[in-house]
């Protein structure tokens, strides 16, 4: 989306592909409404695409060759948001069930695939993924919803 933003007004001409029916990523798909409203973020991708951007939405890209073979004359990828990363300890392929990656669910939250949770649970992180997924899983019912942190509170990633 930056990329368009910024060329659009130069007078380039952009095919935007992708794999869902909006574009907003991260955006869209990870960071709850609550901190970030629906409309807000559609508002906003909206001013973007406006400038004459032409969208593929809907439309997974498998390969490099596909695009090339399109004949543009210069092509930007941009993969996304990073994955969330799994604990390497003793127990979590028995719990597998009940382990989420944070960001992970949280696309499951947003797409609606992930509309309940347990009453108590454990987070670990300490950046905003953590919060949100405390935020969400409060929303969702969980009663008794804790983050727990490795290093000291004052040392958390996570925006105030």
């Amino acid at each position: 989306m930056t990329v368009a933003r910024d060329l659009a007004p130069l007078g380039y001409e952009i095919d935007l592909y992708d794999e869902w029916s909006g574009v907003g990523g991260m955006m869209r798909m990870q960071i709850p409404s609550f901190g970030l409203p629906i409309e807000v973020l559609d508002e906003e991708v909206n001013y973007i695409l406006d400038m004459g951007i032409k969208t593929h939405f809907n439309h997974y890209v498998d390969g490099m060759k596909g695009v090339l073979d399109k004949d543009y004359d210069a092509m930007f990828v941009g993969t996304g948001a990073p994955k969330g990363r799994n604990l390497n300890i003793p127990g979590r392929e028995e719990a597998d069930n009940n382990v989420h990656i944070g960001i992970e669910w949280l696309a499951g939250v947003a797409f609606e695939h992930v509309d309940s949770i347990g009453k108590k649970v454990i987070i670990l992180g300490e950046g905003n993924t953590a919060i949100d997924c405390c935020r969400t899983s409060k929303r969702l019912g969980g009663e008794e919803v804790t983050v727990v942190v490795r290093s000291p509170f004052k040392n958390m990633k996570a925006s105030s």
